[in-house]
């Protein structure tokens, strides 16, 4: 039975928690200026010395369609009319979220020196990447979407105006992504390598390749479980099919957001002040 001395001490150490949450939240908001320098730099830094800039953003993309199109109207001969533009929706949101889900693993562990240089909330670093990632998949969107509408012929709908929507609710759930996996790669290593392969895994787990409708029923609910079929999902119902998603979409979405982000914060609270005895 726990002494009062001790009882009165883990009472503490519980409550504890609750304002070191509400701090963090509060010093993203009081270090937006740092978020957003920190972005930028990343930026500036990536096109550095570049001719041609953003442009070479537009080439991976455009690349991977190019192969995949050959490969699979071409060779395969199993995409359907619009097989492009299918592939480009869920290609880019696959790029941004497995980008960012990879850089991530090193925001804090190859940030040593300004860990333990200064105090700011640690969060600050995963969602960095996170928000620089963002940026360029916007970039990229305004870009390609609108060419390829043309191009396809396809007229504008309402429900193309959900866009913003699921774009915030992918941003948030990367965000909770990354804070966990900034903060396991802090004391475990190993998690890189581990991110690449599942990674791999969850690529073709995903509906970017082929259409959801086309998996055979046993394994379609399998497939819109996976942590990024929803949002891709969502993303070809509203510009491909010019359809609204139906309340299994938008409930797991925003679920997925909410969870993710939840435990991303939790987590990293509970262990960034011991990241400067561990980087």
């Amino acid at each position: 039975m726990l002494s009062a001395e001790a009882s009165s001490e883990a009472m503490t150490d519980r409550t504890a928690e609750v304002p070191s949450i509400r701090r963090t939240l509060s010093g993203l908001r009081h270090y937006r200026h740092l978020l957003r320098n920190l972005v930028l730099k990343d930026l500036k830094l990536k096109y550095r010395g570049s001719v041609i800039g953003f442009v070479w953003s537009l080439a991976n993309p455009l690349l991977m369609v190019i192969i995949y199109t050959i490969a699979f109207t071409r060779i395969l001969k199993v995409g359907s009319e619009g097989f492009v533009f299918y592939l480009m929706l869920g290609l880019l949101a696959w790029t941004f979220f497995a980008t960012s889900v990879g850089m991530s693993t090193g925001a804090i562990a190859d940030n040593g020196g300004l860990v333990k240089a200064v105090w700011f909330p640690r969060a600050i670093l995963p969602a960095a990447t996170v928000l620089f990632n963002l940026v360029q998949y916007l970039l990229t969107v305004l870009v390609f979407i609108p060419l390829l509408l043309a191009y396809y012929r396809i007229p504008l709908a309402s429900s193309m105006l959900l866009f913003p929507v699921f774009v915030v609710l992918q941003a948030l759930f990367t965000i909770g992504v990354a804070l966990v996996l900034a903060t396991g790669t802090a004391f475990f290593r190993d998690i890189r390598h581990l991110v690449e392969v599942g990674l791999a895994a969850l690529f073709w787990g995903t509906p970017i390749l082929y259409e959801l409708s086309r998996v055979p029923d046993p394994l379609r609910g399998v497939i819109l479980l996976t942590p990024l079929s929803p949002f891709v999902t969502a993303y070809h119902e509203i510009f491909f099919y010019r359809r609204w998603p139906d309340v299994t979409i938008w409930a797991l979405t925003a679920g997925y957001a909410c969870l993710a982000l939840a435990f991303g914060l939790w987590l990293i609270v509970r262990y960034e002040d011991s990241f400067a005895e561990r980087v």
